[in-house]
């Protein structure tokens, strides 16, 4: 398999790394830290596998791998996040990732997941299973949060850790007025009056601890 592991901690990217080798046929493996990375490598090698933590510097993981299903449609692509299950899964899988886990589940774990994905299966962790059973059964209804787009949702989450409008801007490199237009929407989407009901919706969503 020729691997791309995209994780911007070193000394997990290369545990990652250490585990794939000891336990696959591996002829290639890349490493990458920031989204520019990644792509870089991703415009150059053709990959049969990816893992990808979806907490990026700059871009986020959830745009990669917006980026990564343009550009190579069919490779199968590995979720990681030491986020709880909650927030990312169910966005992830939808956005086209072929399967997600936490970094918190042992490695026998991600050994399934690797074999899985690396064979175009989904993947769903019994963590996974557990907080979120409407991944599989479909029939279960979702959270209103599911309405928002992938920006919406990254700013939401920022929202509900209490960062200003200033802050966010600032973190993603647009003006205060476009922060406020998004703030807006995801209260309309979420049927929510006042910064006080964000926490609480959050809170109640387990998008925040």
């Amino acid at each position: 398999m020729r691997v791309l592991v995209v994780d911007d901690h070193e000394f997990t990217r290369e545990g990652i790394i250490r585990i794939l080798t000891d336990n696959f046929s591996i002829s290639k493996i890349v490493r990458a830290g920031t989204y520019e990375s990644a792509l870089e490598e991703i415009q150059n090698t053709k990959f049969d596998l990816m893992i990808l933590d979806v907490n990026l510097p700059g871009k986020s993981g959830l745009e990669l791998l917006s980026t990564v299903r343009s550009m190579q449609p069919n490779v199968p692509v590995l979720v990681l996040s030491m986020v709880p299950v909650s927030q990312y899964a169910r966005r992830v899988l939808q956005a086209g990732a072929t399967g997600y886990m936490t970094k918190s589940e042992p490695a026998e774990e991600f050994l399934k997941a690797v074999k899985a994905v690396s064979q175009r299966l989904k993947y769903f962790s019994p963590e996974v299973q557990q907080e979120i059973p409407e991944l599989i059964d479909e029939s279960i209804s979702k959270p209103k949060h599911e309405k928002l787009s992938d920006r919406e949702f990254d700013i939401l989450k920022r929202m509900s850790d209490g960062k200003s409008s200033k802050e966010i801007a600032a973190e993603f490199n647009i003006t205060v007025n476009t922060v406020n237009s998004y703030r807006k929407r995801i209260m309309y989407k979420l049927h929510l009056k006042t910064n006080a009901d964000i926490i609480k919706y959050a809170f109640k969503n387990r998008l925040i601890k």
